[in-house]
């Protein structure tokens, strides 16, 4: 089972995040299972990213390698990153699911 990872950072400019975000995709490891990103309704400079990886290694090894090149693009330098990883839980099924 894998892991999940939220990040929430902010504010950004959405215009250089979203560039960023297109040469990041260029550097997928195979243990970056699935991403999604979304902004604020309140505010839409700030920003929640969630990730699943193979492993909580996995995500640490990726981000360590690419996260100052993605920040310089990003424009996110000197911003705090909240960063949590969350493994499953056995909680029933959803219905219909």
């Amino acid at each position: 089972m894998g892991v999940l990872v939220t990040l929430r950072v902010g504010p950004v400019d959405w215009a250089r995040f979203r560039e960023a975000l297109s040469w990041l995709y260029t550097q997928r490891p195979p243990e970056w299972l699935s991403h999604r990103v979304y902004r604020s309704e309140a505010d839409p400079r700030m920003v929640l990213v969630i990730d699943e990886f193979t492993s909580h290694g996995a995500f640490h090894e990726f981000a360590a390698r690419v996260r100052p090149e993605f920040n310089r693009r990003a424009g996110t330098e000197g911003l705090v990153w909240q960063e949590e990883v969350w493994t499953a839980a056995d909680a029933p099924p959803f219905p219909g699911a």
